[in-house]
C-alpha cells in the first residue's frame, strides 16, 4: 500500500479506530513496538546502550568468551537502530562500536582466514563511508586510529587493509 493510500484510509477512520489500529500494530511487530516506544520516550542514549549490549552479546556470548559474530545479525541490529533514531551521529557511533568489537574479537582470537579479514575490512569501509557522508569522519579519527591499532594486534595484513580502506574513503570526493 502506498503512503497516500494509507493516509486516505487513516483520514476516513475515527480517532478510536486509529487508536485501535496503533495498538494492533504495536502488538504485531517488534520493529513497530521499538519505534513507537522510542517515539513516546525518545531516549537515544538508553536505546544506543541497548543495541551496544546486543552487539556485545553477539561478539562474546553469554559466557563472555570472544567468538566470531554473525555479521548479518549485527548489521540488522544497526539497520533497525538507524530506522528508529534517524540521526547519523548515534548511528555512526553504533557502527563504529560494532567495528571496534569485531576487531577486538579478531585480535583476541588471533589470525583468521583472508576471507574473514576481507569481511572485517568491508565492514570497516562501510562504516567510514557512512561517517564521511554524514560529515562525522574527522570527529571520530582518534577512535578509528585505535581500531587500526587493534587490527595490527590481529595481523599486519588486517591493519594494512584497514589503512588502505581509510585512505580510499578519505581520498574519494563525493
Amino acid at each position: 500500500m502506498s503512503k497516500s493510500k494509507l493516509k486516505k484510509e487513516l483520514a476516513g477512520m475515527t480517532q478510536e479506530q486509529v487508536s485501535d489500529l496503533m495498538v494492533q500494530v504495536y502488538e504485531a511487530s517488534k520493529e513497530a513496538k521499538a519505534w513507537l516506544d522510542f517515539y513516546l520516550n525518545p531516549d537515544i542514549e538508553a536505546l544506543g546502550e541497548k543495541y551496544r549490549k546486543q552487539i556485545h552479546l553477539k561478539c562474546y556470548g553469554r559466557n563472555g568468551k570472544a567468538r566470531r559474530p554473525k555479521m548479518r545479525d549485527c548489521n540488522q541490529l544497526i539497520k533497525t537502530f538507524s530506522l528508529i533514531v534517524q540521526d547519523p551521529t548515534p548511528v555512526s557511533d553504533l557502527m563504529l562500536y560494532f567495528v571496534e568489537e569485531i576487531t577486538r574479537v579478531a585480535s583476541l582470537k588471533g589470525r583468521y582466514s583472508e576471507s574473514y579479514q576481507r569481511t572485517l575490512t568491508g565492514q570497516f569501509r562501510k562504516t567510514l563511508e557512512y561517517m564521511k557522508s554524514a560529515g562525522l569522519l574527522e570527529y571520530s579519527m582518534p577512535r578509528i586510529r585505535k581500531i587500526i591499532g587493534m587490527a595490527e594486534r590481529c595481523s599486519r595484513y588486517l591493519a594494512d587493509e584497514y589503512e588502505e580502506a581509510m585512505e580510499k574513503v578519505l581520498s574519494y570526493e563525493q
